[in-house]
């Protein structure tokens, strides 16, 4: 095959994996608001409510903990695959609408999204290089909003119809990539098994030097916040019955996180202090007082400061971690990164559910916003920056972006 055929087939891998990525994301995404349908449905108590995330997340996160070593990367493909069928296997038991069936599908997400989350980013970066780094939190975003906002849409024009619709068109398009995958990443077995492999020397197992670490507590920090954000904003305002931001503050946090990613790397040029963390305590104080007075519209303002924080902290974050990798240490930091984050978050959200049969979900989730908003003003201390994901070496040079995040393949390796 000539080099221009070598080459598309690499970018139709990068960009059949991202969407993968992507759908796994929307499916697990979707339940959040749906939770509504299925609360009402169901008679399902609050502590039940986050175990629907906190079953998702364990399995997810302990999952990914066995996963982060690079001689997984090696499975990249195969993994990739199979987390589009275990995904399937999840709408089927999502379509049943019981509280076991639910359970059980949710985790079974968790199984799914970690089978796919490092072996995606490992993927995507022996396909089209250093751009691709950042796969994982972009293609989360992405799926995210595909997920939460088709959910919603269902929900506003189906009501308790919603979840069957979803779940059959989630279905179908699973089946159109499982194909897809499986032709081009059969066609590109051999680049991919070279690509992936350890370099001589290169060891075995991760060591997370302090960059690292800092790294992984900004980004725990934001995944604290978009987890009560998604998981709980909906259901915290239909108690208070507001429906406006019931039905459009989660949407809004996504696609304010949407739209942060896609202005890091002008702002990287103009702003690069920026860490996003001021924006999630913005953004929580914000959600704070909405709800303590029925300002909808101060509600959706909140939403939007913290996904805009959230989208900014875990791009600054993932990148940071993962800067210099090569393509199989990649996979590794990456699912080494969703899975300390996903239990940190998993964590809280389940405290606040347990917290929430005593006190009421509604008291519960407003004074962990009031403790994130705490929290992250006081990370902002040694937080990275957007400078800090910025290669060094390209930006030093002559015609080089500096402000361009995804410029670190000249990088020397860091050791972690």
């Amino acid at each position: 095959m000539g080099t221009s055929g070598s080459r598309r087939l690499a970018m139709a891998q990068a960009a059949i994996v991202a969407a993968s990525f992507a759908m796994l994301l929307a499916a697990t995404n979707s339940a959040y608001p749906l939770l509504p349908v299925y609360r009402d449905a169901l008679g399902l108590p609050p502590s039940v409510l986050s175990l629907t995330f906190s079953v998702y997340v364990g399995v997810f996160a302990l999952a990914l903990l066995v996963l982060a070593r690079p001689r997984f990367s090696r499975f990249a493909a195969p993994m990739v695959l199979a987390s589009l069928v275990v995904m399937l296997a999840v709408d089927l038991l999502m379509l049943q609408s019981t509280a076991q069936s639910i359970l059980i599908g949710r985790s079974l997400a968790g199984l799914s999204t970690a089978l796919g989350t490092g072996a995606a980013s490992a993927l995507v970066v022996a396909a089209i290089g250093a751009g691709g780094r950042s796969v994982t939190a972009t293609g989360n975003t992405a799926g995210a909003i595909v997920g939460v906002g088709s959910a919603q849409l269902l929900v506003s024009l189906l009501a308790d119809a919603a979840p069957q619709v979803f779940y059959v068109a989630h279905a179908i398009g699973l089946g159109v990539l499982l194909v897809a995958g499986g032709v081009v990443l059969r066609l590109r077995r051999a680049e991919n098994r070279a690509g992936l492999a350890l370099a001589a020397g290169e060891p075995a197992s991760l060591r997370v030097d302090a960059t690292g670490i800092r790294a992984l507590v900004t980004g725990s920090i934001a995944w604290i916040a978009t987890s009560i954000g998604g998981v709980l904003g909906a259901t915290v305002f239909n108690e208070l019955g507001q429906p406006l931001a019931q039905a459009w503050g989660p949407i809004a946090m996504l696609l304010g996180s949407a739209v942060a990613q896609a202005c890091a790397v002008p702002l990287t040029r103009f702003a690069p202090w920026v860490s996003g963390l001021a924006a999630i305590a913005l953004g929580a104080a914000a959600i704070v007082t909405a709800a303590a007075f029925a300002f909808s519209w101060l509600a959706i303002i909140g939403f939007v400061l913290l996904g805009a924080g959230v989208g900014t902290a875990c791009r600054i974050s993932l990148i940071t971690l993962t800067l210099g990798a090569s393509p199989a240490r990649q996979g590794a930091l990456a699912s080494l990164y969703a899975g300390v984050t996903y239990i940190v978050s998993a964590g809280v959200v389940l405290l606040v559910g347990g917290i929430g049969d005593s006190t009421g979900l509604v008291p519960a989730a407003l004074a962990t916003f009031c403790a994130l908003a705490v929290l992250a003003l006081a990370a902002l201390l040694w937080s990275p920056r957007l400078r800090d994901t910025v290669d060094a070496a390209r930006a030093g040079s002559p015609g080089a972006d500096a402000g361009d995040p995804e410029s670190i393949g000249a990088r020397p390796a860091r050791r972690t």
